[in-house]
C-alpha cells in the first residue's frame, strides 16, 4: 500500500509540471480603481485573441497586442471603473478557437506603486528600503535565488496615525500548481525597534494583516519577506499600506436582510467604534469594507432576525450571535421547538474571518445530555466541490448539522471554541432555518485540475461540444426523483441537449449546440437542476471550482469556486464528426464496436483522436482512437461487464486535432458528434461449466449448460478462454442455436501439463448480428488436471 501510494504521488506530482496551461500567469497582478492597466498574459496557445471574459462587473478589455511568438501570449489594456468592485476578479481568455483556463486579476483603491527590483539586495535592509506614500498598493516579487529576497519601504506618519499594512500574495493564486508564496511583515520604527508583526491572519489564511498606532511623528518602515526560506517561484505580492483601518470583526456578524444593524467594529488599534449599516435585501455574504480597509470584514445576510446571548426564549428560525471573549467560554440560547420539525444548524465565524473554531451542541431545558453534536464540515455540505476530498478551506472549520426534533419544547443551543481559545473579536453566528431540498450542478474535475477537454464549454460555430455535469446533493437533500437541467444563459443560438437524470444518477453528458450564424463570443451562463416531478421543489445553483498555487497531493493554497459556467462560441471547427447509430445494443459481459466518421472542410487533412468521454456505469471503453491523416472513419470498442444497468442511454463521441497538449486539451480543436442510443441488454444466453476432469496425456469432454435469455440469430460458436497451458479446445469450435440447452467442448491435455486444480475457466459466445460479430464473455468453470494413473492403479 505504501509503495502504491508514493506511486501515486509521484505520478501526481508529474502530472501536474507536465499540464500545459493556455495561460500560465499575468502581470501586474491587479491595478487600481479607475486606473488603466497594461496587462501581459503569458501561457501557450494564445494565438488571436479576441475577448477578456469576467465573472463580475467594472473591468473592460481592449487592444490586444500578441508577443513576436503569438502562441506565448499578449498584451492587452485592462479599463478599470472607479466604482469596480475592490479584490478579486476572475477571468477567462477567449481565443478564435478557445476559452482558456481561469486566472485572477485583482482591484484595489489605492494607486500602485511598482517595486521594480531587479536583483537581490537592492532594498533589503532599512538603509535602502524605498520611499512610499501613504494609502499605496505596492506590487513587488519575491525574487528567486540562494538566499532570502527582503522587501523595505520608508513611510512617514503623524503622531497617533495608523500604519496599516495587508498583503496579498498567497491568495494572488499566481500560477496553477506550486509557486508558494507565504509572507510575513513587520512595522518598525525609525531605530529598528518591532512595533508589529504578523504572518498568518484569521481573516486571510497565510496572508498577513497588521495595523498599528505611530507612537511619534517620523519615519517608519515596512519589511516583507517569506515567514520561511523556500525558493521562491513567480512569487508576486501586493501590499497596501496606509493609514486605513483594518479591524478584525465586526459584530453582529450579520443581520436580517434590508434591516440596519448597529455594527461594533473590533480589532481596531485605535479603538472600537459603532457603525450603523444598511444591509442589503439580497441574503448570502455581505463584503463591508469598514474605514477604507482595501478588502472586506465578511457579514451573513439571512431572512431571520437576531438573537443575541441573553435574549429570551427564541422562535425558529433564527440567527444567533455572540462573543467568546473568556477563554473557555461556552454561550447558549434557548428556542422553542415542535415534534417532527427538521432544522439545519450552520455556524459562521472562521468563514466569516473570525478567530474562532466553533462547536455546537443541542440539549433539552431540563436534560444536559446532548441530542446534537457538530464540529466542522465537508466541502460538499457547503455545497461546493472537492479535488477527492482533499481540499480544505477555512469555512470547513465552521459545524453544519441537521437537528430533528424529538418534542415539543424548549431547547437549548450551545456555542464554543473548540480550541478554547476566546477574545474580545472571537465573533460567531448560528443560522438555525428549516431544511430545504438543494441539488447544485457541478462541472469541475475531480483532481482539481482546470480542464479544457473535460470541463470547458468551447463550442465550434456549426458544430457540437458535449460535457459531463454532475449533480451534488444539498445537505440535508431529501428529494431522489428523476432530474432535468435548464439553462439559464445561453448566447443566441445556442442549444442545450440534456439526457434527463435517472434516480440514483449523478453525472451525465450534455450537450451544447452552436448554429452556423451565431456570433463568436464568450458568456457566463447557469444550469440549474429541476425536478421531473412537478409537485416537489428544489433549490438548485451552479458551483464550479478550481485550484491554484496546487501541490502535491491536491493541496492548494487557494481556491475559487465559481457560481456560473464560461461558454464561447469560436470559429468553425475544421472537421465535423458522426457517431453512426448502432442497429443492434451491446448486451452484459460483451463487447460493441461504434463507428465513427469525419467531414474534413478546406484542406484540413490532419489526424483526428475520438473517445467518448462518458459512457453508462459498467461500460468501459479502449484508449484514444486515431483517424489518420486524410482518412475518414474508425471503429471504436466499447466492452460492458455484467454489472452494466440494462437500459438506453445517450453517448457521443468526441473528437479533437492533435498537438498541443493531450491531457487538458490545450492547444486542440474539439468537437462532439450528435447522441445516439446506446442500448444496455442482458446477454444473450449464459452458460454453466460443469466441474470436470482431464488425465495428462489423454483427452476428456467440458459439459457447458446454456440458460438461453433471449433469441439471437443464426448459429453462436463458443469457444473457452482461459484453460492452462498445455490444455487445448480440439477443433472446430462447438456451435449452438437459440433453443439448445448445452454444449460440449472437447479437450486434450498433453504430458507436460501441470497436475491441479484450475478456476476461471470461461467461455467466449461470438453471435453475428446485423453484419457484426458479438463477442460475449461468461461462465467461470473448474477444470482438474489429473497425473496419468500407474499400472497398479495409484497416481
Amino acid at each position: 500500500m505504501l509503495r502504491r501510494a508514493l506511486f501515486l504521488l509521484v505520478f501526481a506530482v508529474n502530472l501536474a509540471a507536465d499540464i500545459r496551461y493556455q495561460v500560465d500567469y499575468l502581470l501586474p497582478r491587479g491595478g487600481a480603481r479607475g486606473a488603466t492597466v497594461t496587462v501581459e498574459f503569458h501561457g501557450f496557445a494564445l494565438e488571436d485573441p479576441k475577448e477578456i471574459l469576467f465573472y463580475g462587473p467594472g473591468i473592460k478589455a481592449s487592444g490586444f497586442a500578441p508577443y513576436a511568438k503569438p502562441g506565448d501570449g499578449f498584451k492587452v489594456k485592462f479599463y478599470i471603473a472607479a466604482d469596480c468592485p475592490l479584490g478579486e476578479h476572475v477571468l477567462r481568455v477567449r481565443t478564435a478557437t478557445s476559452l482558456s483556463d481561469a486566472v485572477t486579476f485583482w482591484v484595489s483603491p489605492f494607486p500602485t506603486f511598482y517595486e521594480l527590483e531587479s536583483k537581490i539586495g537592492e532594498d533589503d535592509t532599512m538603509e535602502k528600503a524605498r520611499a512610499i506614500p501613504m494609502n499605496v498598493t505596492v506590487e513587488g516579487q519575491i525574487l528567486p535565488g540562494p538566499d532570502m529576497d527582503k522587501d523595505f519601504y520608508r513611510v512617514q506618519a503623524q503622531q497617533g496615525q495608523r500604519i496599516s499594512v495587508e498583503v496579498e500574495a498567497a491568495r494572488l493564486g499566481t500560477l496553477h500548481f506550486q509557486g508558494e508564496n507565504d509572507l510575513c511583515v513587520r512595522i518598525l520604527d525609525s531605530a529598528g525597534k518591532e512595533l508589529g508583526r504578523d504572518d498568518d491572519s484569521a481573516l486571510y489564511v497565510q496572508d498577513p494583516v497588521l495595523s498599528v498606532i505611530a507612537p511619534r511623528t517620523g519615519v517608519y518602515f515596512i519589511e516583507i519577506r517569506q515567514q520561511i526560506f523556500y525558493p521562491p517561484r513567480q512569487a508576486w505580492y501586493r501590499a497596501h499600506i496606509g493609514t486605513f483601518s483594518r479591524p478584525t470583526a465586526i459584530f453582529p456578524a450579520g443581520g436580517q436582510a434590508g434591516s440596519t444593524i448597529s455594527a461594533r467594529i473590533l480589532g481596531d488599534p485605535a479603538g472600537e467604534r459603532s457603525e450603523q449599516l444598511v444591509l442589503p435585501k439580497e441574503t448570502g455574504p455581505f463584503p463591508y469594507f469598514p474605514g477604507g480597509a482595501p478588502s472586506p470584514n465578511v457579514l451573513r445576510v439571512s431572512p431571520y432576525p437576531n438573537v443575541m446571548a441573553g435574549d429570551p426564549v427564541a422562535t425558529l428560525p433564527a440567527a444567533f450571535n455572540g462573543i467568546l471573549e473568556k477563554p473557555g467560554e461556552a454561550q447558549t440560547f434557548h428556542f422553542m421547538a415542535k415534534k417532527g420539525q427538521a432544522w439545519k444548524v450552520q455556524a459562521f465565524a472562521r468563514t466569516l474571518g473570525a478567530p474562532v473554531d466553533p462547536k455546537i451542541w443541542i440539549t433539552t431545558a431540563k436534560d444536559p445530555r446532548h441530542l446534537l453534536d457538530a464540529d466542522d464540515a465537508r466541502l460538499v455540505d457547503l455545497g461546493e466541490p472537492s479535488a477527492r476530498g482533499t481540499w480544505h478551506v477555512k469555512d470547513q472549520l465552521d459545524p453544519i448539522a441537521i437537528f430533528k426534533v424529538p418534542a415539543d419544547g424548549e431547547y437549548v443551543l450551545g456555542v464554543e471554541d473548540t480550541t478554547g481559545a476566546g477574545g474580545s473579536d472571537h465573533v460567531y453566528r448560528v443560522e438555525v432555518e428549516p431544511v430545504r431540498d438543494t441539488i447544485y450542478t457541478h462541472i469541475t474535475m475531480n483532481d482539481g485540475y482546470q480542464m479544457p477537454r473535460l470541463t470547458g464549454l468551447i463550442v465550434p460555430q456549426g458544430n457540437r461540444w458535449t460535457v459531463d455535469v454532475q449533480l451534488a446533493q444539498g445537505f440535508g437533500n431529501a428529494y431522489k426523483g428523476e432530474i432535468e437541467l435548464e439553462a439559464r444563459g445561453l448566447p443566441a443560438g445556442v442549444t442545450m441537449i440534456a439526457p434527463r437524470y435517472a434516480k440514483g444518477a449523478t453525472r451525465m453528458p450534455v450537450q451544447f449546440v452552436a448554429a452556423a450564424n451565431a456570433q463568436p463570443q464568450a458568456a457566463l451562463i447557469e444550469l440549474l437542476a429541476r425536478p421531473v416531478e412537478k409537485s416537489a421543489h428544489v433549490d438548485s445553483a451552479s458551483r464550479q471550482g478550481f485550484a491554484l498555487t496546487n501541490r502535491p497531493g491536491e493541496l492548494p493554497w487557494h481556491y475559487v469556486f465559481l457560481d456560473k459556467y464560461a461558454l464561447a462560441v469560436t470559429q468553425p471547427a475544421p472537421f465535423d464528426i458522426e457517431l453512426a447509430q448502432p442497429d443492434i445494443g451491446i448486451s452484459q459481459n460483451s463487447e460493441l464496436l461504434l463507428t465513427a466518421r469525419v467531414t474534413r472542410h478546406g484542406d484540413f487533412q490532419g489526424p483526428i483522436e475520438i473517445q467518448p468521454d462518458w459512457l453508462p456505469n459498467g461500460v468501459s471503453k479502449e484508449g484514444v482512437v486515431t483517424i489518420p491523416a486524410r482518412k475518414t472513419e474508425a471503429a471504436f470498442k466499447i466492452q460492458a461487464n455484467e454489472k452494466a444497468p440494462a437500459g438506453v442511454y445517450k453517448v457521443a463521441m468526441s473528437a479533437s486535432t492533435t498537438g498541443g497538449d493531450s491531457y487538458s486539451g490545450v492547444g486542440r480543436i474539439r468537437v462532439s458528434s450528435q447522441f445516439i442510443d446506446l442500448k444496455v441488454t442482458e446477454p444473450y444466453l449464459t452458460i454453466d461449466l460443469q466441474r470436470t476432469s482431464v488425465e495428462r496425456g489423454r483427452q476428456g469432454v467440458l459439459v457447458g449448460v446454456l440458460h438461453q435469455n433471449r433469441p439471437f440469430p443464426g448459429k453462436a460458436t463458443i469457444t473457452l478462454r482461459q484453460l492452462p497451458k498445455g490444455v487445448t479446445m480440439t477443433e472446430p469450435a462447438p456451435t449452438i442455436g437459440a433453443k439448445d440447452s448445452e454444449v460440449v467442448f472437447h479437450l486434450s491435455a498433453d504430458m507436460d501439463v501441470l497436475a491441479g486444480l484450475y478456476k476461471g475457466i470461461g467461455c467466449e459466445v461470438a453471435i453475428t448480428e446485423e453484419g457484426q460479430i458479438i463477442r460475449q464473455h461468461t461462465g467461470s468453470g473448474i477444470l482438474r488436471i489429473d497425473a496419468p494413473a500407474t499400472a497398479g492403479g495409484s497416481r
